[in-house]
């Protein structure tokens, strides 16, 4: 499983509308466009939330051990027309969430994702029994393909015991930079109806109290990477612009902390997007995020005091486009804990 990633705030990933498309083996396209039934023009919000739940990106660990899970993960495979296995769609909870997770292998990515979860006699069907997935509660859309999305649903807003999922999704196969292939998706389990549509069981584990583990954390200096002001002394680091990269970023100078993702240079501003590693986070103080933008290279030891672009605490900051960045962090890194 992949490393655990953590962000230094509330994780959110942005999910913003796209043209909807789909293809079934059973299913001709009418029908099946009539059974979505999306409508793009009430999903154009930044983050596509419906009903107390939120959508989220990559979650904070594949799987998904941070977030003191209650059972093994339950793993069904996505299935694309019905015929091709195009990745997973991953189901556990913890004492207060359920987290359902989707990630697409190979050559497949997401499009679309449109989620039910809840009591299997409260399934959305129309008259001829099948699913309509435009009425599942839970949905998020891109306009960027995607190979990994989850759903956090708090407990306490669904049933108790096992419930029904009907994991839906709307992939395409992109070979060469492009689309060869559109298809529907399904979690794989029992039909529903008169198609191919499926649903799968999953019941909730009630979770074992446990202590809470003790974390303790390093105060650290920590700057976006790339190269030092100064060439002896200071380690302090700046980092050229450059649209859709994302760089590291060091605590102490050789301690991964995090990453820093520069946006397209959009009416002459950059959004930076800091995100954490290894269970970092941002110092509790004032000012603890310091960014200077620059037109040339710099040159002396930095200031970050005096930053001028940017002072505050944010995670996700837009600031006028510059050339380069210096980019200061107050963090604080994970330690062992010291022996009672």
């Amino acid at each position: 499983m992949r490393k655990i990633v953590l962000f230094f705030a509330v994780i959110a990933i942005s999910a913003i509308a796209v043209t909807f498309t789909s293809c079934s083996n059973d299913l001709n396209l009418a029908e099946e466009e009539s059974a979505v039934d999306l409508n793009l023009a009430e999903e154009e919000s930044a983050v596509v939330v419906t009903g107390a739940f939120r959508a989220l990106g990559a979650p904070p660990c594949l799987d998904l051990s941070c977030l003191n899970i209650c059972r093994d993960v339950q793993e069904v495979r996505l299935l694309a027309g019905q015929n091709h296995e195009a990745g997973s769609v991953y189901v556990v909870n913890n004492s207060e969430n359920l987290y359902v997770a989707y990630e697409t292998t190979g050559d497949w990515k997401i499009k679309a994702i449109h989620l039910y979860v809840g009591a299997c006699d409260m399934l959305p069907v129309n008259k001829a029994g099948n699913l309509v997935p435009g009425q599942f509660p839970f949905k998020a859309v891109f306009n960027e393909l995607q190979t990994l999305h989850y759903f956090e649903i708090p407990l306490d807003s669904l049933p108790e015991g096992c419930l029904c999922i009907a994991a839906h999704a709307e992939v395409v196969r992109v070979v060469d930079g492009e689309i060869v292939q559109s298809e529907t998706a399904f979690g794989e389990g029992e039909k529903v109806g008169k198609n191919w549509f499926m649903k799968f069981d999953y019941c909730i584990a009630v979770c074992e109290d446990e202590p809470p583990v003790e974390v303790c954390y390093q105060d650290e200096t920590a700057w976006v990477a790339g190269t030092r002001y100064v060439t002896q002394g200071n380690w302090a680091t700046y980092t050229p612009y450059v649209a859709n990269a994302t760089v590291d970023i060091f605590a102490g100078q050789t301690y991964l902390v995090g990453t820093a993702h520069f946006s397209e240079v959009v009416d002459g501003k950059v959004t930076i997007t800091l995100v954490a590693l290894n269970g970092a986070r941002l110092q509790d103080v004032a000012e603890s995020v310091k960014i200077q933008g620059y037109n040339a290279p710099p040159s002396g030891n930095p200031a970050p005091g005096q930053f001028t672009t940017y002072k505050g605490n944010e995670t996700t900051i837009t600031v006028d486009a510059f050339a380069y960045y210096g980019i200061h962090l107050d963090a604080q890194r994970v330690v062992d804990c010291p022996e009672e």
